[in-house]
């Protein structure tokens, strides 16, 4: 079985009724880029750019006649949608005339009757034109059934349905729309499907995979949601299940799998079963561990088509209650909306400060305490953008290499609008320029203003990174979380400071107990490079710490039982976690002897 596409699009016309299209070509190799990445389509891609009728006519008929039974043929058509007297659909290329529609343009008529013709038992074509609705009614059913010999690891990778399925971005009378309020102009429907794949957000199911069913309903709620009068369609002939397009970008989790109790109730004949699974599914949403609780949810989601309706009202409402991720709550702006010309700015890269803004914010303090603490702050510096924030009992720290900068700045943001920073994701570069009364971030023709405030004085927790450490743990920081968690929920004694000996086990493992409790509840193995240690922390910082960081191990440096420790990764070298220590009592262990802590 191949996976195979065809991306046809047309930006320039000789006929001077027909508009150019400047982001015709440039989406189209968006796409290509998407369904080429062996990780998420792996399709072999061929791109035909302002072809001629009698060029794209062969693409097209050579992909469809070699095409095998097994195939995937994914076909994708961007160009001006026209109409004739009777309503029949044509797609208009470079040489198309108005005025000779049949014998110069790309007929619906033709694409039918190759795809009737064709061996290939799973295609999907994706037309991005006005009036593209048209095209799918014109289309007839034809009888499509598996065949004998399917290979196995077909079935098992895919699972999925055969048939011809349409997607159209508009209605039959409606314009297909592009959005040129920047340089760089896009179409409204093909953004939202690469977007959608990009980030992942199209994995509406959250099944690990983006099928046809879920790039039509990602994509027609975010191109209806911001231009109403746009429609998009999908047309299915023949199809007996959905199909499996490409599988979504891969989630920063290990915990894909539950305890095995879980997994068997959830899978029970017996709806009480399946309803207690919902339940423990549920509380697990409410972890400390993010990465833990997200997987707690997209269990329950997948899960939430149950057939008895007593199930299902358990799984919506674990559902309805379980804490949602923040989003962004700032709208994006376009520069010519710029307001502050500072000579304080910096230059950062947009993916390291995208990353930040989505962890930084959680470790503020949202008591009315320390309103400084509410914050975020950023410190500009010779060679580093410093971003950090605080809750008096951890800091969280990253340090974005400037690439280019003004004058030097000290400001701070409330930690719920950074969180809107998350839209600069992907390549190139932000520009942070800070004024008085706010500050302004501008990325490719996008940009976002926030309020900030030029603190009097900051906390002074920077100065706690100690310059050396007696040890440094190297752990795998799944397990670690994993193993942590278990042992906070094992215990009885809400917030008992959960106890980590560092060296003591000979066999290269992290000992995890609790205070006053000298029974060894969980271990995990590590390597240790200096002196043995015995540290308490409080269970739900601890595993915030851990699951702040991305990577698949993490560094532990001590000095003290009573000093912050600091939490470091190499695949990370931009972030610090600070994390203070609970004091253990007098005459505990302290590298490897008896002493006061």
């Amino acid at each position: 079985m191949k996976k195979k596409a065809l991306l046809i699009s047309c930006g320039t016309y000789t006929d001077s009724n027909l508009h150019p299209l400047p982001s015709s070509i440039p989406d189209s190799a968006r796409f290509a880029d998407l369904l080429e990445r062996p990780n998420l389509g792996g399709f072999d891609v061929r791109i035909v750019n302002d072809g001629t009728l009698v060029t794209v006519q062969r693409e097209i008929h050579e992909l469809l006649h070699l095409a095998a039974t097994d195939d995937l043929i994914l076909i994708y058509l961007s160009s001006h949608g026209l109409k004739d007297m009777f309503g029949r659909f044509y797609l208009a290329l470079p040489d198309t005339d108005l005025s000779a529609l049949p014998a110069t343009s790309l007929s619906g008529r033709y694409i039918r009757e190759q795809i009737n013709d064709t061996q290939a038992r799973r295609l999907v074509i994706i037309l991005d034109s006005c009036f593209s609705g048209a095209f799918g009614r014109e289309l007839m059913a034809k009888s499509i059934s598996l065949s004998e010999g399917t290979p196995d690891e077909f079935t098992d990778e895919f699972l999925e349905g055969t048939g011809h399925a349409i997607l159209a971005a508009s209605s039959p009378i409606q314009y297909a729309l592009e959005d040129g309020s920047n340089n760089s102009p896009t179409s409204v429907f093909t953004r939202a499907i690469c977007d959608g794949i990009a980030t992942g957000a199209a994995d509406v199911d959250a099944d690990g995979w983006i099928s046809l069913s879920d790039l039509f309903e990602y994509s027609s709620k975010e191109v209806s949601a911001r231009y109403p009068l746009q429609t998009p369609q999908m047309s299915c002939f023949g199809i007996d299940r959905d199909l499996k397009l490409m599988r979504a970008p891969s989630q920063p989790t290990t915990y894909a799998d539950f305890d095995a109790d879980i997994e068997e109730a959830s899978k029970s004949i017996h709806p009480e079963l399946r309803i207690a699974a919902a339940t423990a599914l549920g509380k697990i949403t409410h972890s400390q561990n993010r990465e833990r609780a997200a997987s707690a949810l997209r269990k329950l989601r997948k899960l939430r088509n149950d057939f008895h309706p007593e199930v299902r009202e358990a799984i919506e409402l674990h559902i309805s209650v379980a804490p949602k991720r923040p989003r962004r709550r700032l709208p994006i702006q376009t520069p010519e909306n710029k307001q502050v010309h500072s000579s304080a700015w910096v230059e950062v890269s947009a993916q390291g400060l995208s990353k930040a803004s989505q962890v930084v914010p959680y470790f503020i303090d949202t008591s009315d305490v320390h309103p400084i603490l509410s914050n975020v702050h950023f410190q500009s510096g010779d060679q580093y953008l410093r971003m950090w924030a605080s809750d008096r009992y951890r800091v969280d720290l990253w340090r974005l290499p400037i690439e280019s900068k003004g004058e030097k700045f000290d400001i701070s943001i409330l930690g719920s609008d950074v969180y809107s920073l998350k839209a600069f994701s992907g390549t190139g570069k932000v520009r942070m320029e800070v004024g008085e009364v706010f500050s302004e971030f501008e990325c490719r023709e996008k940009m976002l203003a926030m309020n900030s405030t030029k603190p009097k004085e900051l906390p002074a927790y920077l100065s706690l990174i100690p310059i050396d450490s007696s040890g440094v743990a190297h752990i795998a920081r799944a397990p670690f979380l994993d193993a942590v968690e278990k042992a906070a929920t094992a215990t009885k004694t809400r917030n008992t400071p959960v106890v980590l000996n560092l060296g003591k086990s000979s066999a290269g493992r992290v000992e995890i107990s609790f205070s006053g409790d000298d029974a060894v509840s969980e271990s995990v193995p590590m390597e240790l490079i200096g002196d043995p240690i015995r540290i308490a922390f409080t269970p739900r910082f601890l595993i915030a710490a851990l699951g702040s960081f991305s990577t698949k191990t993490v560094k532990m440096a001590v000095t003290h039982p009573n000093k912050p420790a600091i939490f470091t990764a190499d695949d990370e070298p931009e972030h610090m976690h600070l994390l203070m220590p609970v004091r253990l009592d007098r005459g505990t262990e302290i590298h490897g002897e008896s002493g006061p802590a």
